[in-house]
């Protein structure tokens, strides 16, 4: 069975080495010179900068993908866990505090602010703990229906997530100091979200940072994408670069190949590694269209990103 992929980013790559160790023949088609999408890299300079990510986050989930392909993740990829996991300056002179992955430090960090936050990180990580191990396994299973938002893990963590309370309301059981809670609640910003907004279910990014620990890939986070494209080539991956795809084949609603930049291609399945909204307004014919029609995706409003730039 053929399976061509869109985009030879983070998704596109994991999707095309698990398909591979599957048995599947696979072809991923790139419209950059390069493999990473958003994680991408540029070279200037004799330096190399991460144009995406520049941190790495909870690696168990790479961890399983290179497992289940026959490959160690320690073996090909180089990870620094970082401490401080960062330092954080507030504005109008509110001055600035280290998140360390040691408690003790931790504590007394938070304590130039706050003792009485201070006293609570440790029911904070708990109480996170416990979120996160009831949540995990609704992470984990997909969700093809309306019925799967009742099943029985989904409801037994409810109890735990607080779903009608924000991130920041949440947080504000624990810590009274604002900047504090800022110092738990700017990762919803990974999200495109505000922490007054975003679901309190988000407070585990703080948690999984002190937990599994903040990574510095030495070589970027592209070296990442760069060894993933490198097995993947090795498990037989065809990874297409400069060939974007420019017009995707049905027949009925059945999908039969797409035409790229170097011709046209036949495929038993497709793998989409792009932005929904985009690729369904552009790729896929109207006449198909039925629940995301283009006047529906028009009257959305999708969430920012989030720009950042780090001046030495």
């Amino acid at each position: 069975m053929k399976i061509a992929i869109m985009g030879a980013g983070p998704g596109g790559l994991a999707a095309g080495m698990l398909l591979a160790s599957d048995g599947f023949e696979v072809d991923i088609y790139e419209s950059a010179d390069k493999v990473g999408g958003r994680t991408s890299q540029i070279h200037q300079h004799g330096f190399r900068f991460d144009t995406g990510p520049t941190f790495f986050l909870y690696p168990e989930v790479l961890k399983q993908i290179f497992s289940r392909c026959g490959f160690c993740f320690e073996d090909e990829v180089d990870l620094v866990r970082l401490d401080p996991l960062y330092h954080l300056v507030y504005e109008n002179n509110g001055g600035g505090i280290k998140i360390f992955k040691d408690m003790e430090r931790l504590r007394g960090e938070i304590a130039r602010f706050s003792s009485h936050d201070a006293a609570n990180i440790d029911a904070f990580l708990r109480d996170n703990k416990q979120k996160f191990a009831r949540f995990l396994p609704v992470l984990q299973r997909p969700f093809l229906n309306w019925s799967d938002l009742f099943a029985p893990d989904v409801i037994k963590s409810l109890s735990v997530l607080r779903p009608f309370s924000s991130v920041d309301k949440d947080l504000s059981r624990f810590f009274r100091d604002d900047r504090i809670r800022l110092a738990f609640s700017f990762q919803s910003k990974y999200l495109g979200m505000s922490p007054f907004n975003c679901p309190s279910l988000f407070t585990i990014l703080s948690y999984m940072e002190h937990q599994y620990g903040v990574y510095h890939p030495i070589g970027g986070c592209h070296a990442v994408i760069s060894t993933m494209a490198r097995l993947a080539r090795r498990m037989g991956v065809r990874i297409h670069l400069n060939d974007a795809v420019t017009k995707l084949n049905f027949s009925g609603r059945r999908f039969q190949g797409l035409e790229s930049q170097s011709g046209c291609k036949t495929a038993d399945a497709l793998v989409v590694n792009a932005d929904f909204g985009h690729f369904i307004s552009r790729f896929v014919p109207q006449s198909l269209l039925s629940k995301w029609n283009r006047k529906k995706l028009q009257a959305k409003r999708f969430s920012c990103s989030t720009f950042m730039m780090y001046l030495g």
